[in-house]
């Protein structure tokens, strides 16, 4: 009761000094009439700019248009046959092709975590050299897997 007692009178009197020496600071709400001042002085300095703008603006306009029509014509064109060439069904990923050609063995006990899967593969990859990949096979089971092209190779690969 005594110790809640002093931290609470400690407390006041450290905030009754601060406020002794530095004085009771002085807040600057903003009022309805000061906004709007503020707001007409930016509106007007943008209406002064506007017309020196617009001088400058006005005359190049023309002869721009027409110099700027006939590049749009021919990029539309181009854009035509791209599409075209894009409507050509393409593999949906890359690795796909590239494991058609080759066969990924999969070792070791399954992990229940892909952190801990990936840091097995990290440590991996440190002492062998060797790619691994990790294969979730259902939720909270990781796989850890080499690629291999032929027999032989899938040997060497494990020993190592």
């Amino acid at each position: 009761m005594f110790r809640i007692l002093g931290f609470i009178s400690g407390s006041a009197i450290s905030i009754v000094g601060i406020l002794l020496v530095l004085g009771v600071p002085k807040f600057n709400l903003s009022t309805f009439e000061t906004d709007q001042a503020r707001f007409d002085a930016a509106l007007d300095k943008i209406r002064e700019k506007r017309p020196a703008v617009e001088e400058l603006v006005e005359e190049p306009v023309e002869e721009e248009a027409a110099i700027v029509a006939e590049p749009i014509a021919e990029s539309a064109a181009e854009n035509v046959a791209d599409n075209a060439l894009d409507s050509v069904e393409a593999p949906a990923d890359p690795q796909d092709i590239f494991d058609a050609e080759q066969h990924w063995h999969e070792f070791w006990n399954p992990f229940r975590s892909e952190i801990a899967a990936r840091g097995f593969v990290s440590q991996l990859e440190k002492v062998t050299g060797l790619d691994y990949r990790i294969n979730k096979v259902e939720a909270g089971i990781y796989q850890v897997g080499f690629a291999y092209t032929s027999e032989d190779e899938r040997r060497s690969k494990i020993s190592l």
